[in-house]
């Protein structure tokens, strides 16, 4: 029983640190491992699900400012103290790649060029659902429309 016990807190613990350092290790691939843009994928050309507006969401105790604009994304992090800015590639009106081209947060995990793919899973009482993929991890989360400019 005791050896059982073992291996039990063993095995949590290290799924605990992998867990914990999933952000690490993505960080630590290759740029083109992160590249997962069909090569044959084309512009979408219509209306978009999400189009130039202003959103906000929750991290980490604070509100973020997202902003799409064009083929341009932006995210204010700390009252507008921090940002990210990121060039969109549209493939389906509710499929967008995100390059991130330039970025002031401290110790930010992600490097230039760092590929993500979100798809837009749902619109709905002033909030957009999405799914957010990035070096095969994938997340949910939600945005609120915003009447900030």
């Amino acid at each position: 029983m005791k050896n059982f016990k073992n291996k039990l807190f063993l095995a949590i613990i290290l799924l605990c640190a992998f867990y914990v350092n999933a952000q690490d290790y993505l960080m630590t691939l290759n740029p083109t491992a992160l590249n997962f843009i069909d090569k044959d994928a084309k512009e979408f050309e219509g209306e978009t699900l999400v189009n130039d507006g202003t959103y906000t969401y929750v991290y980490d105790g604070g509100e973020v400012e997202v902003v799409y604009k064009g083929d341009e994304h932006y995210e204010f992090h700390d009252n507008k103290k921090y940002f990210i800015k990121s060039k969109l590639f549209w493939v389906s009106e509710d499929l967008v790649y995100v390059t991130i081209e330039d970025f002031t947060i401290p110790n930010f995990p992600f490097k230039r060029g760092t590929k993500m793919k979100i798809e837009i899973t749902k619109i709905e009482k002033g909030f957009v659902y999405y799914k957010s993929t990035l070096g095969g991890r994938t997340w949910l989360g939600k945005m609120k429309e915003s009447n900030l400019e």
